[in-house]
């Protein structure tokens, strides 16, 4: 019964939720309660955590476990941004978060499907994205507290090129509603991170960004509500 329950309704919780968060984030941020707003980026991962837990119990895929978890983690320890160790302690945990995106979709890449137009397309995102990346990760160097989290900011830009490319190439070569979804995801994750360090850092007048960071990733997060049914339905057509 509760199984029907969140196959059915899933959908509007989730928007009721994504509405809710956003409401509630930019309030605290309108109202210079900075603590707080940070600290709701760690509880949003956590409440898709416990809702996924909830709603999938032991068919729940690890890596997605592990992904909202460090996430989390990562996103509770900016409270504390401004102490060279907790920064340095948030872009470990991040990075490893992102090691758990891999951990999904580096399986499914076969390097006998690469035609040259994908190796073109990777040196493209390589040159274009690595470009900018590393464009904004230089500007901001002179800001960050320690070698250790320059490094990880870094290491965490690295996996999001790589993440970029291998969705493309998985949603190219398989063209389900799930790859698809899984490349909205990441993409999603991507640029909720560029804004969040141009809002952070400050390199952006306004508070266009700050926003713009907090609802991709509510939207990415939702996002992987949804991939995490799609991938539920398809077992359970595998195993019938």
């Amino acid at each position: 019964m509760t199984e029907n329950i969140f196959l059915k309704n899933y959908k509007k919780g989730l928007g009721i939720l994504a509405v809710f968060f956003i409401i509630l984030s930019v309030t605290a941020h309108l109202f210079h309660n900075y603590f707080l707003f940070r600290l709701l980026r760690g509880i949003i991962c956590y409440t898709t955590l416990v809702y996924l837990l909830i709603a999938h119990g032991k068919n729940i895929q690890k890596w997605l476990v592990g992904f909202l978890f460090f996430y989390g983690a990562s996103s509770i320890a900016t409270v504390w941004y401004e102490n060279g160790t907790m920064a340095s302690i948030s872009m470990i945990l991040n990075f490893i978060s992102f090691l758990m995106l891999l951990w999904y979709i580096v399986p499914k890449f076969n390097l006998k499907n690469l035609t040259k137009k994908f190796t073109l397309l990777f040196i493209l995102i390589i040159i274009v994205n690595g470009y900018l990346f590393f464009q904004l990760l230089e500007l901001m160097k002179e800001m960050t507290l320690s070698n250790t989290q320059y490094i990880f900011m870094v290491l965490s830009a690295f996996c999001g090129i790589l993440l970029a490319f291998l969705s493309l190439f998985y949603n190219h070569f398989y063209n389900t509603a799930q790859s698809m979804v899984f490349t909205l995801l990441i993409f999603l994750i991507i640029f909720a991170e560029i804004f969040r360090g141009i809002a952070y850092y400050g390199l952006a007048y306004g508070n266009t960004f700050v926003y713009l960071a907090r609802i991709l990733l509510v939207l990415g997060l939702c996002t992987i509500v949804h991939f995490s049914f799609l991938n539920l339905k398809n077992i359970k057509t595998t195993i019938s």
